[in-house]
């Protein structure tokens, strides 16, 4: 059965329209040295929501760019209708004109302009040829009240967390009157809270008829909200379910090729004396207010320990403040191998033998430079011959990690920022491996990777312990850490309120501990 009857297997009680509203045929994009697409057919119609599965490098960012217009009419093979007519949008502004939004993974905002200046951008309303500031705080506000935001609309962008920015950037989509609503991740950085009102809102939506194309990797997601599911492999559909009428383990089974199981435990293993030893730290904004409180904790060469809280609890904070990059005050002691250290910036933490993968690859990753560079960045000073770096043991390091890792790219000369977002995840693990180092510390380290990738991940990180690595885990999916961890610290409002291991350590538990704290 192909993707046409697929489609139309799928109209009926559940969607507004017998025909669809975007039907896409055998569209084939090639970069250099890959081929994204390859003759993917796509159908969506008016109320339906469509989840778009697969591992990273399926080809699903590839082929909902298409539709936002980033890749232009011109650039790949294949046909696209859009109600009835030709769709070939040249760039994103031509695709939203005619109805199709985006959301991407990463957010894309101006974070010197306000909340205001964001939700009206390139939609500024005029009086006169000048902007309206009057009618445009309004038109912001009814797109915050609409979705339920709680966020003041003059506050500029930079001053709100990552999942109000997230929040306001699906609002700027909703506030477009888009027909096709494309979301990549976009609960990626929300709450369970922020999560909950994001899928009311596309039930909504849905019922006013918008189609809804939602990529995710959270299977328990796909499966509470969506009404059909489409799987991509090696940049082809290679299946399309009515999701009723199946199970994550066949979707799982599709998206990596073959069966596996969803959650593997992790094995026994001995544990050497602490690592990393954290006494009474406290962590500070710029602005004096305490986000991490009189933390005390310790990870043992060879284990994996969590550090969990919802989001604000201050683990993120608290990560980035051990590994030196925290830009507010910190107070306390680190010690490493039980020597009492002093770590004011990246540099002297990687000098110490820590490395840190950050919640956001944008801040650690060179996006126009190749992935061999960003891999052996971290270990310029462990390359140096007579004086001089030596390249090609720099590049075989690279290479090394490149290769273990099985990082999906053209060539190691690839720029990073071709990559998809789990490939992006695996260089900065490589990037730490290159570098020989002893402490990794990871601030949601699977945000936004697929099943496949998180698995290839995780592997790693439990291989780097069986090593005598230790590994701080900073998240905030619950299901991560209990699959992943031997110990979860558990923050609550910047202080710690427990500590779960063992036949103790499930989702409920943390989740319980998390809010009664």
């Amino acid at each position: 059965m192909n993707e046409s009857e697929h489609v139309q297997s799928a109209l009926g009680a559940d969607c507004l329209s017998d025909e669809p509203l975007l039907f896409a045929t055998a569209l084939t994009k090639l970069f250099p040295g890959v081929r994204a697409l390859d003759k993917a057919d796509f159908s969506i119609a008016p109320g339906e929501i469509v989840a778009l599965l697969g591992q990273n490098g399926a080809g699903k960012s590839t082929l909902i760019q298409i539709f936002a217009g980033a890749h232009a009419a011109g650039s790949y093979d294949g046909t696209i209708s859009f109600d009835g007519k030709p769709f070939r949008p040249g760039d994103i502004a031509e695709a939203e004109a005619a109805g199709v939004a985006l959301v991407p993974q990463e957010v894309n905002i101006v974070p010197d302009l306000s909340v205001a200046e964001n939700i009206t951008l390139n939609n500024e309303p005029l009086r006169w040829g000048i902007v309206d500031v009057s009618k445009r705080l309004l038109q912001a506000k009814k797109a915050l009240a609409d979705f339920d935001i709680d966020v003041d609309p003059l506050l500029p962008m930079s001053s709100l967390d990552l999942a109000s920015q997230q929040l306001v950037v699906i609002a700027r989509a909703l506030s477009k009157n888009a027909r096709l609503l494309i979301l990549d991740e976009p609960t990626a950085a929300l709450t369970e809270h922020e999560s909950v009102l994001l899928f009311d809102r596309m039930r909504l939506l849905k019922k006013r008829g918008v189609a809804i194309i939602f990529v995710s990797h959270r299977l328990g997601e796909v499966f509470a909200i969506s009404d059909r599911i489409v799987v991509m492999r090696d940049g082809r559909i290679c299946g399309w379910h009515l999701t009723a009428d199946t199970t994550r383990g066949d979707v799982v089974a599709e998206m990596i090729g073959e069966t596996v199981s969803l959650s593997e435990p992790i094995m026994s293993r001995e544990f050497g004396k602490a690592a990393l030893e954290i006494r009474n730290l406290d962590v500070f904004e710029i602005e004096g207010r305490k986000r991490v409180k009189s933390l005390n904790l310790a990870v043992r060469k060879g284990e994996v320990v969590g550090l969990f809280g919802l989001l604000g609890a201050g683990c993120t904070e608290a990560a980035l403040a051990i590994f030196g990059a925290w830009k507010g005050k910190r107070e306390g002691k680190i010690l490493i191998d039980g020597v009492e250290r002093e770590i004011n910036s990246p540099n002297e933490a990687v000098s110490l033998g820590l490395g840190l993968m950050a919640q956001d690859r944008r801040d650690c990753l060179i996006g126009d430079q190749s992935v061999g560079d960003n891999i052996g960045i971290a270990s310029l000073g462990k390359i140096v011959r007579h004086g001089m770096l030596d390249i090609a043991e720099g590049r075989r390091r690279a290479r090394k990690q490149f290769d273990a890792l099985h990082i999906k790219a053209g060539s190691i000369d690839a720029e990073v920022q071709t990559l998809s977002g789990g490939n992006q995840q695996k260089v900065q693990i490589a990037r730490w491996l290159a570098a020989n180092t002893r402490i990794l510390i990871m601030v949601d380290p699977t945000r936004g990777v697929d099943v496949g990738a998180r698995r290839e991940i995780k592997e790693t990180w439990l291989e780097l312990s069986t090593k005598g690595h230790a590994i701080l885990l900073a998240s905030t999916d619950a299901e991560e850490l209990v699959d992943a961890c031997d110990r979860v610290v558990v923050l609550s409002q910047g202080r710690k309120v427990g500590e779960l291991t063992g036949p103790e350590l499930t989702e409920k538990n943390l989740l319980r501990m998390a809010t009664d704290g």
